[in-house]
Formats: C-alpha cells, sequence, structure tokens
C-alpha cells in the first residue's frame, strides 16, 4: 500500500481510501482497457459431468439440500478452538482446507459471502456432488450470476472437519482478452455460513496473520492494547455493522472479500446529499468477483470525503469513502490493521489493534 495510507491509533484517527495498486484486484492480461471483459456459459461437456455427479432423488427428500439426510455435520476439535495460519495476499485473506481429501489448497474466506462458491472446474475435479435441478441466482457486485446447488462431502479444515457442506458451483465464467491472451478468471471462495452456524467466534487477526475459531468455547475477550466494540448482526446471511454520518445511520457488510476500504451504496450517498461530487477513479486494473469485472470507469467508482464518519462505535476524521456497486461495505484496505473478531454468540464486532 502506498504512504497515504496513515493512522494515528493512540487519536483513534484514520484516513479511509481506496487502494489502487494493479495487480491487488486484478488478473489482468495486458491493460484492461485494452481487453474485454466477456461472460460465457460453463463448456456444455462440463455440465454434462456436473449432471453426471448428481445426487440420486432417493438421497435427497424434496430436493432440498438442508433434508435431514444431507444435513451438515460440522467435527471441531476436542479443545474447542481451533487456531490456523492466514495467507494474506494481495489484500484478501485465504485459509487453507482440503476438500474430499483432495491436497489441502488456498482459497479466499470471504465474510461478505454468505454460501460458499467454486468454479464449476473445480466442481468437477473434486467430484462435488450436484443438485442439477436446484439453480440459485447468485447477486454478485456487478451482476447477477446463474449457479448451481452442490454438496462438499467432506471439509476439512486444520482440525476441524465439515460434511455434507452446501456450496453453489458458478455456472457462468469470466474471460479477459481473446485468442492467445484470453485468460479465464476464476472465482472460488468460502462463505461465512459455515462460521456462522458452526463457531461461537472466529476472528480474523490480520496484525498476526492468524485464525482462531471457537466451537465450544466463548470469545475470551480483546489481547491487543486498544479495542472499539459495537453490534453485528447478521442480515441476508452476512455480518454487518452500522455507520454514521451526521444524524444518518445505515448497515455495511463486513467484507473480507473485498480489497476496498469503506464503500458506499450508491443509494445510501444519495441520501446522504451526495448522489452527485466527488472525485472519479480511473486506472487500468479490474474489480473482480463473482458477478464479473469491470474497471473502475465502468463501473463509475468516486470518492468522497467526510469530515466525519461513525465507524466501530467511535468517530474517525477525514475519512474518504468509494461510492461504488453493491451495498455498502468494509473491505481489507481498512481491515487489515485491525484484530477482527466476529462474536457471533453475543453478537458484538471487536476491532483490536496496537
Amino acid at each position: 500500500m502506498n504512504g497515504s495510507h496513515t493512522m494515528n491509533r493512540l487519536y483513534f484517527t484514520i484516513v479511509l481510501r481506496m487502494a489502487l495498486t494493479v495487480g491487488v484486484i486484478a488478473s489482468l492480461v495486458g491493460c484492461a482497457e485494452s481487453f474485454a471483459v466477456k461472460r460465457e456459459a460453463v463448456p456444455e461437456e462440463m455440465q454434462k459431468q456436473l449432471q453426471a455427479q448428481a445426487i440420486p432423488a432417493s438421497e435427497i427428500h424434496q430436493t432440498q439440500i438442508g433434508a435431514s439426510n444431507l444435513r451438515t455435520r460440522s467435527t471441531p476439535p476436542p479443545e474447542g478452538v481451533v487456531k490456523l495460519p492466514m495467507y494474506y495476499e494481495r489484500g484478501i485473506p485465504y485459509l487453507k482446507v482440503s476438500i474430499n481429501g483432495h491436497k489441502p489448497k488456498k482459497y479466499m474466506l470471504d465474510t461478505g459471502a454468505t454460501m460458499s462458491v467454486f468454479d464449476a472446474e473445480q466442481a468437477v475435479e473434486y467430484g462435488m456432488r450436484t443438485v442439477p435441478q436446484v439453480r440459485p441466482t447468485m447477486s454478485g457486485v456487478l451482476e447477477k450470476v446463474p449457479g448451481m446447488a452442490a454438496l462438499i462431502q467432506t471439509m476439512q479444515i486444520g482440525s476441524w472437519r465439515l460434511e455434507n457442506l452446501p456450496c453453489i458451483i458458478r455456472m457462468q465464467r469470466t474471460t479477459v482478452g481473446s485468442g492467445i491472451l484470453k485468460e479465464h478468471l476464476g472465482i472460488s471462495l468460502l462463505g461465512v455460513n459455515m462460521l456462522a452456524k458452526n463457531c461461537k467466534y472466529a476472528t480474523l487477526d490480520f496484525l498476526k496473520e492468524e485464525y482462531e475459531f471457537g466451537f465450544t468455547r466463548s470469545f475470551p475477550g480483546p489481547v491487543r492494547k486498544h479495542m472499539h466494540k459495537t453490534n453485528l448482526s447478521m442480515k441476508h446471511g452476512v455480518p454487518t455493522t452500522l455507520l454514521k454520518f451526521r444524524k444518518l445511520s445505515w448497515e455495511a457488510v463486513v467484507d473480507s472479500g473485498s480489497v476496498f476500504g469503506v464503500q458506499l451504496d450508491r443509494r445510501v450517498a444519495e441520501v446522504l446529499g451526495y448522489k452527485n461530487g466527488g472525485w472519479d477513479v480511473g486506472g487500468n486494473y479490474l474489480i473482480t468477483g463473482v458477478g464479473g469485472a469491470q474497471t473502475p470507469k465502468e463501473a463509475n467508482v468516486r470518492v468522497l470525503e467526510f469530515k466525519a464518519l461513525g465507524l466501530f462505535g467511535s468517530y474517525y476524521p477525514f475519512a474518504q469513502v468509494d461510492v461504488m456497486p453493491g451495498p455498502s461495505r468494509l473491505g481489507t484496505y481498512l481491515l487489515e490493521d485491525y484484530r477482527l473478531t466476529l462474536d457471533f454468540e453475543h453478537n458484538v464486532l471487536w476491532v483490536e489493534w496496537g
């Protein structure tokens, strides 16, 4: 990150900016503005393979993944807590997991996504059991994407084992370029639902680059010198907290899958009196996600500055926020300076530093 990202922890001040580093949120084949971004259906041959991996109708009660015979089983370690390394790469936290007995691999841990999502290629490679008759539509930040329901037979996360974990297979590809320069932008991630349903708390310690998941133990409390705490709510399956400006307040998703800082919903920006204004963001990189990819210009990203933003139960002066597609969110350009705990048991968001 550049030197303009400054924070004074002692006086609880912060300057929140958007990360503009090429490659942090982009998978590029050359200059983003020189290559067309396309959305393509999963190849027919691969769709046939997914159909061949379908769960027999006799095993599905009323064709619902949540049926009793397909219910997710969680086996936590005897000590009731697990600590795992965080692989923090290009502004995104990754977690190493083993799927269906395969060699452990790093996947993005995305608290801004309810369900885990995988590309069709990985679903075939790992032999995920599919439910082709269930076709959910995923609402990505940039657009909606067709999906197919599936089950991961086993997922091993350190000493924590999950069985029959529901997920969604992405039935659309995002490609950049053409010909020999054509590149498929793979999008696979672990959603927050598996934590919220099975853990009392989940700590993302960006300072130590470590995860801590508590199963039978409550959150033991802060360990850093400074701390804020505020309310945490699970809305639409993702963790949210309140932001405030002047006399208005709104919900923002705590989103470890976004490399930006404070992101403002366009509708919220209009309510706050910022339908227009701010300064536009350019750059030859792509904003990528489940819903596809766009350049900042295509996404109409602009930056506003608030004199005082209510955040984490305190106020932060001179906060720069990014108006962009999708809901209001708090991304890793902000979160990376903290030890962050989602206390699902008590509905509290703990933010520590120092």
